[in-house]
């Protein structure tokens, strides 16, 4: 039984702070990356069928285990990116699945 994990990202960009996104995905690539992270999916989304939130982005990443995605975002260099991810996005969901 695997303990791998995937980590679903919801996200709806702020597309005035095209910076703040540049620089926030520049530095949390590589932390999620080193915490063994593979790319599964990354899609635009064109239209919402169903709910009021429009999002632009849905991307999926499978992690070796729960406690690495954790890691991640419980670290000092991830929390040093907190004031671009506040700027970059207006809405960021993430969330851990099977």
């Amino acid at each position: 039984m695997s303990d791998k994990k995937i980590m679903i990202v919801n996200a709806l960009l702020n597309v005035k702070e095209k910076e703040a996104f540049e620089y926030y995905s520049e530095h949390s690539v590589p932390l999620f990356k080193n915490a063994g992270a593979e790319s599964i999916a990354k899609h635009k989304v064109e239209e919402t069928l169903i709910g009021a939130e429009k999002i632009h982005v849905v991307s999926i990443l499978e992690f070796p285990t729960r406690q690495a995605i954790k890691d991640v975002f419980e670290s000092e260099a991830y929390k040093a990116l907190l004031p671009y991810r506040d700027k970059a996005f207006m809405k960021l969901d993430v969330f851990i699945g099977n």
